[in-house]
């Protein structure tokens, strides 16, 4: 038996539109998307979404294999945000909620600068993440 919500969708009801997306992920890349593919970079590996936008860029969202990765980058990258300022002095974090707050992803852009830190502050991130800094650069 389909909800009643559905029912109404189905209908036309109330302005509805017989398909909804449901929001799951949110993430502003910074330029506009042009293309975006669902496929499987490695055969019998869990299918990515690979996207390109109007300026040339290329980029994927890859879905994490198990929570312990997800808490791991997550709490690198809330480390990253508050050491690292873009050239212009921008909050990382406003910028990539431009329009809608982010949830759910992690920027591999910003995980990936981890390795072009002083040692001090790759050691400081790397205590606090309960890991020896070589362990941090070798999972980003």
């Amino acid at each position: 038996m389909p909800l009643r919500t559905h029912r109404l969708w189905d209908q036309g009801a109330l302005d509805g539109a017989p398909n909804k997306f449901e929001q799951i992920a949110q993430f502003y890349v910074g330029e506009t998307i042009t293309s975006l593919q669902k496929t499987a970079l490695v055969p019998g590996r869990a299918e990515v979404l690979v996207y390109s936008t109007v300026m040339g860029s290329i980029g994927v969202l890859v879905p994490f294999v198990s929570t312990d990765d997800a808490d791991f980058f997550n709490h690198l990258e809330m480390h990253l945000r508050s050491t690292i300022t873009d050239m212009i002095g921008r909050d990382h974090l406003s910028f990539r909620s431009a329009f809608i707050p982010v949830k759910d992803v992690v920027d591999g852009d910003l995980c990936a600068n981890f390795s072009k830190l002083t040692a001090s502050s790759q050691l400081k991130i790397a205590e606090e993440l309960d890991r020896s800094s070589s362990e941090t650069a070798k999972k980003k």
